[in-house]
């Protein structure tokens, strides 16, 4: 399902990636551990992984930040008052996870949320979850 996912963001140039666990990006994970030349930082909130990607981005990096999308609420704020105002991007992978059933409803309104905040920079991956 991921498989190749993570060369094909390397080889857009992001060089700088953060994230919160997910089972169902394992091997997007697996392979960029394995990756000596890449920045990796693994975050306990996505608030708190984008916030870090900021900085990174005004370093000179170019950040990616993964996420399931149960956790996509806790970026509504950082995207309006932060990255929109100043224009930064920084690119998000969201895995749509539905399951277990806690997560579906969130999975089901991720793409209108996007859509709703106006932030166009990022990829969906269909996982479902576990």
């Amino acid at each position: 399902m991921t498989a190749g996912l993570y060369q094909e963001f390397r080889s857009k140039g992001f060089d700088f990636v953060l994230g919160v666990p997910c089972s169902g990006l394992k091997q997007f994970i697996e392979d960029l551990q394995k990756d000596p030349e890449i920045a990796f930082i693994p975050a306990t909130r996505e608030d708190v992984a984008l916030s870090v990607a900021v900085g990174a981005f005004f370093a000179g990096k170019k950040p990616l930040v993964y996420l399931q999308s149960s956790g996509l609420g806790h970026l509504v704020n950082p995207i309006t008052s932060l990255l929109k105002p100043y224009g930064i991007r920084i690119h998000l992978l969201i895995s749509l996870r539905t399951r277990p059933f806690e997560h579906f409803e969130m999975a089901r309104i991720t793409r209108d949320l996007m859509k709703l905040l106006e932030y166009e920079d990022f990829t969906l991956v269909e996982t479902g979850g576990e």
